[in-house]
């Protein structure tokens, strides 16, 4: 009897050893992602062009977002909201490191002058994680680096930026603005009604935009460059805002969103403000819908910009996510 009792002490002690390895090499593997800052290296794409999720968490970092500096002025609030509803739910699961880590939701940064890391795409995500019901500590991204410009002038960074297509310089109403007239900060993204619109019209596969080399999906579900495979997919950069645009000059839509529609507003989100936007967006979505198929859209939004002649039904994103 002793002789069992001391084997099944020895097989506890080895289990609890075991148990505690685990969670070391778990907290190891966390810790050996750094803080983003000026030792951050450039990510290197494979033989394909592809920078691998082995890769960004070979050379990536973590950041937190309020370091980071937009290349856009705006995003679709609606669309921040519910990422951040789903955000605040992967957090309470302890769940929301091993979401931010998926490769699909690293974040894509350029290193500017002084040292400023700017990202240029993923602002919704990031803007998500800064409104989510988290603890600020919490409030960070997992990013990697696609370019050292830090040694640049401003000037002459500022037109890599946009001859790399890395920057977005409209305001919500369409409008040139200058790198200067970018906000400063995630917080301060204004709210563009027709960039979420425009987002629920490319969910409904109004038009087409290519799937991510190498990203993976939230479901099992055919994407719109998977269900039509003789459309030509669009990989344009701020392919969303030059539909917008376009769907903002249809009378339908402008008709549907008559009345101050935006909701800039940040922590907390304006959630009444856009539950109101939301009911105004799905009205505007059908016309919205039949306008993006109309051959007058092909003309706006240009060659390679995913146009798809078949109508759709629209679909609005859900109003809560989790």
């Amino acid at each position: 009897m002793r002789t069992v009792t001391i084997m099944l002490s020895g097989l506890l002690v080895l289990g609890l050893a075991g148990t505690a390895e685990a969670k070391k090499g778990k907290d190891q593997g966390d810790a050996a992602i750094p803080q983003c800052g000026k030792n951050t290296r450039v990510a290197r794409p494979n033989d394909e062009g592809i920078i691998t999720l082995k890769e960004k968490k070979k050379r990536g970092c973590i950041i937190d977002v309020k370091a980071l500096h937009p290349t856009q002025s705006a995003v679709g609030m609606d669309a921040v909201e519910c990422k951040a509803e789903k955000i605040s739910s992967k957090a309470k699961a302890g769940k929301l490191d091993d979401y931010l880590l998926a490769d699909n939701r690293w974040v894509p940064m350029v290193r500017g002058p002084g040292g400023v890391f700017y990202l240029t795409d993923h602002h919704h995500l990031s803007t998500a994680v800064w409104n989510a019901d988290i603890k600020d500590k919490d409030k960070k991204v997992y990013a990697f680096l696609i370019a050292d410009w830090s040694n640049m002038k401003e000037d002459a960074f500022w037109q890599a930026m946009i001859k790399q297509h890395d920057t977005w310089l409209k305001d919500p109403a369409g409008s040139d603005i200058t790198p200067s007239q970018l906000p400063k900060s995630i917080s301060a993204l204004q709210d563009d009604p027709l960039r979420t619109l425009s987002a629920w019209v490319r969910g409904s596969c109004g038009y087409v935009k290519c799937d991510p080399p190498g990203a993976a999906k939230d479901d099992d579900e055919l994407s719109c460059a998977d269900k039509f495979p003789n459309v030509t997919c669009a990989d344009a950069y701020f392919l969303e805002f030059k539909w917008g645009a376009y769907l903002g000059s249809v009378q339908e839509v402008k008709e549907a969103l008559a009345g101050e529609a935006s909701c800039s507003q940040q922590t907390p989100l304006n959630t009444q403000c856009l539950d109101n936007q939301y009911d105004k967006l799905s009205k505007a979505l059908p016309a919205a819908m039949n306008a993006a198929a109309a051959p007058a859209a092909q003309k706006a939004v240009g060659d390679g910009a995913g146009y798809n002649p078949a109508v759709q039904t629209g679909i609005a994103q859900p109003k809560h996510c989790k």
